[in-house]
């Protein structure tokens, strides 16, 4: 992706003013970013977390009739936001000077360039797809949130890619295969903890330390067990690349990260309640 004479023309950054620096250094952190995110889910609803943001930046479009770049009316703060479906990541730039925000699907057709301040960006796919192809920059008032932000999404392109190629590398599915429904991705992630099981059922000391949870607690994990234990009834194996993709997959979902988190907080109870046993047991022996 080689702009040429892009680097040429592109017109002087524009003037920013000390109290954005100011402003960002005053507000608490998490609650800004719980701000923002509400901001995005009004947007797009799809929207579950931030991935990565930029504090003030400024949009620029090359006009090809002209062979220039334009300001466009569009300025504030970038996230590049995780989405629970396709496409799983969105650059959002919440406009301050209107009310139409930048919304850029990331996919693994995403191509960007680095010149000084800016960042300049296109989709490869849209002039494949027969629509006018559009180069944009975006001007960044901090140089090391752009760093941050590139190489945050040049690692979500190139996972994307990978994505993209292991799934037109797997071999056409035979005739007894057709018959038989290929496993969902929520599936494989359901019979991947089942197969992972780290035996909570047969823990005693975890389930009397997890007494002390709510009931409404309690009724979510019999629940997501009982789904567990479906989809291991399936009998569901996965190769190599397949794990991986699911994976792939799956580490965005957050119904799939609170069950590995679910997991871990039980192993976790059920270590802190063996050294407290080993610990009663030590002071009973010195008395």
């Amino acid at each position: 992706f080689i702009y040429g004479t892009y680097h040429t023309c592109l017109p002087p950054p524009p003037h920013h003013h000390h109290c954005y620096s100011v402003m960002a250094a005053t507000i608490n952190a998490e609650n800004r970013r719980k701000a923002n995110l509400r901001s995005l889910q009004r947007i797009d609803s799809n929207i579950v977390d931030l991935a990565i943001t930029a504090t003030h930046v400024v949009l620029y479009e090359f006009d090809n009739s002209k062979r220039t770049w334009e300001r466009k009316n569009v300025e504030g703060s970038l996230f590049v936001a995780k989405r629970s479906d396709a496409p799983r990541f969105k650059l959002v730039v919440l406009n301050r000077s209107s009310t139409e925000n930048l919304e850029v699907p990331i996919t693994a057709s995403f191509q960007m360039q680095v010149n000084d301040p800016y960042m300049m960006f296109r989709d490869s796919a849209a002039s494949k797809g027969g629509s006018e192809e559009k180069i944009r920059g975006i001007w960044f008032h901090d140089s090391n949130e752009r760093g941050s932000v590139v190489s945050y999404l040049e690692n979500v392109v190139k996972s994307l890619a990978k994505i993209e190629e292991m799934e037109k590398a797997q071999p056409p599915p035979t005739q007894s295969s057709q018959k038989t429904e290929a496993p969902s991705p929520t599936d494989a992630g359901a019979a991947l903890l089942a197969t992972l099981n780290l035996g909570a059922k047969n823990n005693n000391q975890s389930t009397q330390h997890q007494k002390s949870e709510s009931s409404q607690e309690r009724q979510d994990d019999q629940k997501q067990s009982a789904r567990n234990s479906s989809a291991a009834s399936h009998n569901l194996v996965l190769d190599k690349k397949s794990l991986q993709l699911s994976l792939l997959s799956l580490i965005q979902d957050e119904r799939f990260l609170d069950l590995i988190h679910a997991q871990y907080l039980k192993v976790v109870h059920s270590r802190a309640a063996r050294q407290q046993s080993n610990q009663n047991g030590n002071s009973s022996g010195k008395k």
